[in-house]
């Protein structure tokens, strides 16, 4: 098709193209332009009346994500050439008529229904029982769009799709960022949208990273029927699961997935759940939660699955940032022979860990707890440490409830 150096990879027969300078209110574009500003004041107040905004949470290093109604909206720095999505939005050209260039070549491989703006490629979506989509924060290229506003109207324009519409099998609308500066943006126009939130909705929708109060079981648990801890294993068509999948494979390649399993365990939820709770409000309103990567053996899963981690053993292979428990940010230095060595039968295994990172500072040998954050206040200690403040890669916390495992890989070569 000729399309070299744009997005060239889709996974399903939907791909849609968008960029045109003068978009203003993606999702929503032709109400917009056609009934001006007051559009926008009707889908504020639609989502004032509904509450249909979550809280934010931080999933994974550079990742920020909240519920808006039945959707997951997650904002990620990346490539999204890169992404595992149903449908793959692509920002090419300037004008949005798809009757020239890349722009012609793309509707001509995706079919015509995808002609219209987002709104209708989310309505597509769901009229096909598409589960996830994925854009780019379209207008802050070429365009020169205000990053602020694209923000506001990006999301603005995901809340008036949920309102006016039910949202069927689409689960996830992911928008990927090439510049890492703008990632803060967009949380920003996250943040603001948490004061819509009403009560009902936060304790409906709000999941396992959101929960209202420390000790809630997370609703979407299995039945446990009195087992602790409790492994259930998750589908291949489950949001969890092409979350997980998604991002082991950004790093990991030449390993292929045997099984991914939740792991269930109420004394250890309820017991990091309080944590979060405390440091939440001890530090205010920064990202206090990471998902990472911890590796281990087949021999120390029962353990890990009962007990959770101990940071009295730390690095069976290294402790080059403090004697605790340690994380990684990519699946692929976990997944590393000489940090996760395969059983009899040739698998491996790592957890995907609820971290309490907070504040962090850099680690060193000898650590047996993070430093203070202050020489005269020696009692008001840092969170956790890490490898790089800046660029981190490895986190480090010395207090057991500072983790949960929440998912546990086997794989293989």
């Amino acid at each position: 098709m000729g399309l070299e150096g744009y997005l060239i990879r889709y996974v399903d027969d939907v791909m849609a193209n968008s960029s045109d300078e003068d978009f203003l209110h993606l999702g929503a574009l032709a109400l917009v332009n056609a009934d001006g500003p007051e559009i926008q004041e009707e889908t504020q107040s639609l989502v004032a009346r509904n509450g249909i905004f979550g809280t934010v949470c931080s999933t994974w290093v550079g990742t920020y994500e909240m519920k808006i109604g039945a959707i997951t909206f997650q904002v990620a720095t990346g490539d999204i050439t890169k992404e595992r999505a149903d449908v793959i939005v692509n920002s090419t050209t300037r004008t949005f008529n798809l009757k020239s260039g890349v722009s012609k070549a793309i509707l001509e491989g995706a079919g015509p229904a995808v002609e219209n703006e987002l709104y209708d490629v989310l309505q597509e979506c769901k009229k096909r029982q598409y589960a996830s989509v994925c854009l780019p924060a379209i207008g802050t290229g070429n365009a020169g769009k205000n990053p602020a506003t694209v923000a506001d109207d990006t999301i603005n324009g995901v809340g008036d799709f949920v309102g006016k519409h039910s949202t069927g099998s689409l689960k996830i609308i992911k928008v990927v960022i090439l510049l890492p500066h703008l990632l803060n943006v967009f949380y920003k126009s996250m943040k603001k949208r948490e004061s819509l939130m009403s009560p009902t909705f936060q304790s409906t929708f709000s999941g396992t990273a959101n929960a209202d109060f420390p000790g809630d079981v997370p609703e979407h648990w299995s039945d446990m029927n009195q087992k602790q801890p409790c492994l259930a294993q998750l589908q291949p068509r489950q949001s969890e699961y092409k979350t997980v999948i998604g991002k082991f494979y950004q790093t990991c390649h030449s390993y292929t997935i045997e099984k991914i399993e939740w792991v269930q365990n109420t004394l250890l939820w309820k017991s990091y759940r309080l944590k979060k709770s405390h440091m939440d409000a001890k530090n205010g309103h920064i990202i206090n939660e990471k998902l990472l990567f911890h590796r281990t053996d087949a021999g120390s899963v029962p353990h890990i699955n009962q007990h959770g981690f101990n940071h009295s053993y730390p690095g069976k292979n290294a402790a080059a940032y403090g004697k605790g428990t340690y994380f990684a940010v990519d699946a692929c230095y976990s997944a590393d022979y000489a940090f996760s060595k395969p059983d009899e039968n040739g698998r491996k295994h790592i957890y995907v860990v609820r971290v309490l990172t907070g504040l962090y500072a850099r680690g060193h040998v000898g650590l047996f707890a993070p430093p203070a954050k202050n020489p005269e206040n020696p009692t008001e200690l840092y969170d956790s440490v890490t490898d790089d403040k800046h660029h981190p890669q490895i986190f480090v916390v010395f207090s057991d409830d500072h983790a949960y495992p929440e998912y546990l890989i086997t794989f293989r070569y």
